[in-house]
Formats: structure tokens, sequence, C-alpha cells
């Protein structure tokens, strides 16, 4: 049966209001700190999630790039300056800050957010769309590592905190690594290298659900992401058992074969029980995979009932499923790209 594409979480943006940048009036009215005030001002909108994402990043980019050559200029920012961000996920709460740091980390959070969106949005059945999604995950990835970096000892949000950031880069990686599986299905891959594949997707996974559910972050982000991440984890793990059954089928080492399918079919079920509130298109998808994997382990079990009669290992005797990440944050510098002004996505 063929793999059924499932849902995939987007950050969304912080909203920010509106900064006086200048005290000086000769800087004021000249023509490059105008456009720097009216680049900043272009970004305190009411609601950033209305705006097309790669209209929004085009727009962070450019204040980026603006912000950044004016750095070193003693007359171009008030001593008394105030940049204000709201959390992206708890809008209620926002942090206000002087220090251009804390607003070049907030400009490049967006900038993760807005390539998430970019990702989320993809048509993954289209005709290079799986490439476009994945370049666009890893993009936000390296984003929200800078993030974290940046934020390093530093005040504000919980959504730019060290932790929320190390959350999101790995979520980020994981979807990546996602869409590598689907590309790799599609492509028609060896089961083996399929099963690798699928394999880092559910450790990655993995990460970010364990970095969520951390006392910091449990309570901060909705109780959908928890949901969703521990499914895709146990979906992940699933298709590496259920990937790797396939290539044992062929061996005919059945016993290993019914003993990964009983834990892949273990790992659903459990988490089926367990994550509430993840979005219904998932739940169908890991059904389909669990009824697949079952008509397997009957198909194996009759097999070896007839015909081979092997000892079926216990799962704690079984070894690590072998994996291969095929994604990397992508860096500060590919982040950042002028060329990503444009709105288009990266190939």
């Amino acid at each position: 049966m063929s793999h059924q594409l499932s849902p995939m979480l987007s950050v969304p943006e912080k909203k920010t209001a509106a900064a006086e940048l200048f005290r000086d009036r000769h800087f004021f009215n000249s023509p490059f700190f105008t456009d720097l005030r009216d680049a900043r001002a272009s970004l305190s909108v009411p609601n950033p999630q209305t705006q097309p994402p790669s209209s929004s990043r085009a727009l962070l980019l450019r204040y980026h790039r603006l912000l950044y050559s004016a750095r070193d200029d003693p007359c171009a920012f008030d001593d008394n300056l105030a940049f204000t961000w709201h959390d992206a996920f708890r809008p209620n709460l926002k942090h206000t800050s002087a220090f251009l740091r804390f607003e070049k980390a907030a400009v490049v959070f967006n900038v993760g957010a807005a390539s998430s969106r970019i990702a989320a949005a993809v048509d993954r059945a289209a005709d290079g769309g799986v490439k476009a999604a994945c370049g666009e995950f890893q993009r936000a990835a390296g984003a929200f590592r800078a993030v974290g970096e940046m934020m390093e000892g530093q005040e504000g949000t919980v959504d730019m905190s060290p932790e929320a950031s190390a959350m999101l880069e790995r979520l980020m990686l994981a979807q990546a690594q996602e869409c590598c599986f689907e590309r790799a299905l599609a492509a028609g891959t060896s089961a083996a290298a399929c099963s690798k594949v699928a394999r880092q997707a559910a450790l990655y996974y993995e990460e970010a659900y364990a970095a969520l559910v951390i006392p910091l972050l449990q309570n901060h982000f909705d109780r959908s992401w928890l949901s969703h991440i521990q499914l895709k984890a146990a979906q992940f793990n699933a298709e590496a058992c259920y990937r790797y059954a396939i290539e044992l089928h062929e061996k005919t080492e059945i016993g290993e074969e019914i003993a990964r399918l009983q834990v892949g079919i273990n790992a659903v079920a459990d988490a089926k029980r367990t994550a509430r509130g993840a979005p219904a298109p998932l739940y169908d998808s890991v059904s389909r995979l669990e009824q697949d994997m079952n008509r397997s382990l009957e198909r194996a079990v009759n097999e070896n009932n007839r015909i081979y009669l092997m000892r079926i290992p216990a799962a704690k005797t079984l070894s690590p499923l072998p994996a291969a990440s095929l994604v990397r944050s992508a860096s500060t510098s590919e982040v950042l790209d002028a060329k990503t002004e444009t709105g288009l996505q990266s190939s």
C-alpha cells in the first residue's frame, strides 16, 4: 500500500509593537535610516499569521540586513530604546528589551517561523514538493538553532529560550527527515534503507518530545503539539520496524520479522491510546500503517506455523535498528540568504 502523507507542524510568528529607533534628527531624516525605520514599521502588524509567509520572510530579511548594517553606528539608536515582542505560543505574554541582540533574535525567530509555514503549506505530492518542503524545514531548524545561541544567558519570552529553541530545531529536523523518507519511498529505495531513514525521523521526534515535556515547556505549548509529536515518534518507529521486516521476510528470517512487526504495532497502539488531540489525518495515517503491519504479521505467523517453525525472539533481545540522518540545520548565512527576499522557495 502506498504511504499516506501526514500533516506537519508550523510555528506561528511573533507579534511586535512599534519601536522608535532614532534620537538624532539628522540620522532620522537620512535615506538609510528612513529605510530602516520603514522596514521596522512593516513588522508591526496586528496578526502576522494573516500575511503570506514568503512575503513576511522577505520583509524580515530586509529589516535584518538593514539592522545589521547599522549595528556599529553610535548615533543610530536611542539610549532608551524599547523593543517589545510577544510570545509566539502565548501572545498574552511579552518581553521588552533595549538590547539589539534581543531584537535580532526575534527577527531570526520569525524567519524560522515563516520558513516552517512555507514548508508545511507545500503540496508534497506535487513534483518537487517534498524537496522544497525539506529545504524549508532545514532552514527553519537553522533559524531556531541560531535563536537559541543568541539568547543564551539573555532574558526573553519562553518561545525564544535555549530550551524552546532546541526543541523547535529538533522538530524541524524531524519533519525534514520525514520528507526524506517520503522521497525515498517514492524513488523505490530499498526497504532496508527506508527503515534507516524512518528510524532517524523517529529519533528526532523523540528528542523533540523529550524537550517538550520539561517543566519550562510542558504547559507552554498547546496539548495538541505534545500529542502530534508523540504520535509521529511512534509512527516512524513503526515505519522503521515495518520496512526492516520487509527486508527480513525477503531473507526468510521470519522469526525476527514477527518480533519486529509486534514491536512496531505495540508502539503505535500505545501512542494512539495516550496521544489525544493530534489531527485526524495523522490518526488516519497511523491507523493505515497499523493495518498494513497487522496484515504482514498475520501472513508471517501463518507461514512460520506452516513452514519455517522459527523461534520468535523476545523484543528485549532485539538490537536497536540502524538510523541514517539525511538532514542538517541550515547555517545562519543560509537562513538569512538574501535570495529568499524574493519570496521564492529554495530548491
